[in-house]
């Protein structure tokens, strides 16, 4: 998604969240927002931030997973009560969609433990 696009909906959200307030009614939530994703290019790297990538409001109550491949890839997943609620994904990792659905779904992935990020496993394949 583009940098304008990105705007240009979240402008539109501010005006019906103002409407809202005026008329006095409920927000409606976008399907825009369900999942706050951003997706950069930082020192020729593609960088992509899912949810709750740095564990905002989770206090200390989550788990880590990392893999990382120096010069090629960085891949941090946070896990809480078992579920995906977050990821930061550096280079041609390919997992931002699959990811992203596991983020929005919210399936229970304590079965998988450190296989979730293991490079010899094509979750792309087993969560699609």
């Amino acid at each position: 998604m583009r940098l304008w696009t990105q705007a240009r909906q979240l402008g539109a959200f501010a005006a019906n969240c103002m409407w809202s307030h005026t008329v006095k009614q409920p927000v409606l939530r976008d399907f825009c927002f369900e999942l706050f994703a951003h997706v950069t290019r930082f020192f020729g790297y593609k960088v992509v931030l899912l949810g709750r990538y740095n564990g905002q409001g989770l206090g200390k109550n989550y788990e880590i997973l990392l893999r990382y491949t120096k010069g090629m890839e960085f891949v941090k997943v946070l896990l809480h009560n078992s579920k995906m609620v977050g990821a930061i994904l550096i280079g041609e990792t390919d997992l931002e969609e699959t990811f992203e659905n596991l983020i929005l779904n919210q399936m229970d992935l304590s079965q998988f433990g450190e296989n979730l990020l293991n490079p010899d496993v094509d979750i792309e394949d087993f969560f699609d």
